[in-house]
């Protein structure tokens, strides 16, 4: 009844239609209200991430020129690096020039040996062996400058001959180098052996590192040869 009643009243009573109609519009207006109010609330829940965001955004802003700023410090430090490194370089450089000019005169010292070997070569075949290295000591000495001792040594353990013998040997030494130097009339693969054999004891014993060994002879054996030239020992003969 109530339902026909409204229909009736719509269709024959125009206040009743604009009340009703307004009714309808008012609750529309709340109804649009209502969602304005939503999505207001859905900008602000975005407006608050987007806050969020733009401080993650600084952060990652401020995270990044801290990076940048270590960069630069790396980089400098490579530079300086690098600058060190050119530095050691040029020592390196200038250490090899004096390596090299050492060398040379170091040749010229072997040469000038090697011609005071020669010079008294002739003389060997009238002179003993003693006398001839009483010969050679004087000429180091007075024409090269050179210190030259005599070094012996009881050698318990046998190192140079296999058994308990005294070892002899003469040390040349000049501005700090060492050479050991060994005369004899005639030498053989064994003189050389044992020859190295006395530097090597020498090194030990005296604690000095020997340079350069050299054997002098103006009879030596191709066996001898091969020999010093495997163990590195320098030969001289007239």
């Amino acid at each position: 009844m109530l339902k026909k009643e409204i229909f009736r009243l719509l269709k024959e009573d125009e206040e009743f239609r604009h009340a009703v109609a307004g009714l309808i519009g008012y609750e529309e207006l709340l109804e649009g209200q209502r969602e304005i109010r939503a999505e207001i609330k859905k900008l602000w829940e975005g407006q608050e991430k987007l806050w969020e965001g733009q401080e993650k955004l600084w952060e990652e802003v401020k995270s990044l020129r801290e990076g940048q700023e270590k960069l630069w410090e790396e980089v400098k430090s490579l530079r300086e690096g690098q600058e060190k490194l050119w530095e050691k370089y040029d020592q390196l450089a200038r250490g090899q020039e004096k390596l090299w000019e050492g060398q040379e005169r170091l040749w010229e010292e072997v040469k000038g040996i090697k011609t005071t070997l020669g010079a008294i070569g002739a003389r060997w075949g009238i002179m003993s062996e003693s006398a001839f290295r009483r010969t050679l000591r004087g000429l180091l000495e007075k024409e090269l400058k050179a210190k030259v001792e005599k070094w012996t040594y009881r050698d318990e353990d046998g190192y140079v001959f296999g058994y308990p013998a005294v070892v002899d040997i003469d040390i040349v030494i000049k501005n700090g180098r060492v050479v050991v130097l060994e005369v004899t009339s005639h030498a053989r693969a064994s003189d050389v052996a044992a020859l190295k054999r006395k530097a090597e004891l020498y090194e030990k014993i005296a604690g000095r590192k020997v340079d350069e060994v050299v054997i002098s002879s103006p009879f030596i054996d191709d066996s001898a040869r091969e020999a010093a030239e495997r163990l590195g020992v320098r030969v001289y003969s007239a």
